[in-house]
């Protein structure tokens, strides 16, 4: 066999593990997933007056919610299907995200600013889309755990939306500031993988986009979303 046969040979089989991986995740995890999500909605109901209780079943509604819709996009892209872009209000996606974050993080401490208009409309794959203001807002709140402000604005540019995301906080060390969007790159984070930020960048950039860091005292972010839908690169 030559090294190219060899080669070829093993990238299919590393193709065919991720598809059998992929595979195994959503089956496994959907019946026990699906208790959770049942489970909290049962404890939302089981008793109003119980407020902490009320809070933290909320808290694995939302989050196992959120499970539900990642494990369904891996399960359209292991079957080959792109999900169809939807106009969505920026403000209602980026909005969700919002609270979803703190709800996650329950981190209260951060004040946020929206000064996103209403009416913006724009193609979007509307979980992918929450999932990556979701992991945004999540780092900036993990970031400032004793307090501090994320101000988040948008605004049409062309055919183009702008949203700009800046806080408070320690900003972006210079030692990963160049490679911030390279997968496994985190500095700081306990835990972490380094992936969430590449993550999103690709989902940016596979709905026509693209995310860039600008010069502020703590970190700014900036991201360019196409307003035409014949801009949009979907799930490529």
């Amino acid at each position: 066999m030559t090294t190219q046969s060899r080669r070829s040979q093993s990238w299919q089989e590393s193709v065919s593990d991720i598809e059998w991986l992929s595979t195994s995740i959503v089956h496994d995890l959907r019946n026990p997933l699906g208790a959770i999500y049942a489970a909290a909605e049962m404890l939302i109901d089981l008793d109003p007056g119980l407020t902490q209780v009320q809070r933290l079943a909320t808290n694995i509604f939302r989050a196992a919610g959120r499970m539900r819709e990642l494990l369904a996009d891996l399960n359209r892209i292991r079957l080959g299907t792109t999900p169809t872009p939807e106009m969505c209000n920026i403000r209602e996606v980026i909005a969700a995200a919002t609270n979803a974050a703190c709800a996650e993080t329950e981190n209260g401490r951060v004040q946020i600013l929206l000064e996103v208009p209403e009416g913006i409309e724009l193609p979007l794959i509307r979980p992918r889309m929450q999932s990556v203001f979701f992991n945004l807002i999540a780092n900036v709140l993990e970031a400032m755990p004793a307090g501090g402000r994320l101000h988040m604005a948008a605004r049409e540019v062309s055919s183009f939306v702008l949203i700009e995301m800046e806080d408070t906080g320690p900003g972006i060390p210079d030692e990963i500031r160049d490679r911030l969007f390279e997968p496994f790159v985190t500095a700081g984070k306990h835990g972490g993988l380094g992936l969430g930020l590449a993550l999103s960048r690709q989902a940016i950039l596979n709905h026509g986009g693209d995310i860039w860091i600008e010069p502020a005292a703590g970190a700014r972010l900036v991201i360019r979303l196409p307003l035409n839908r014949d801009r949009f690169a979907g799930g490529r």
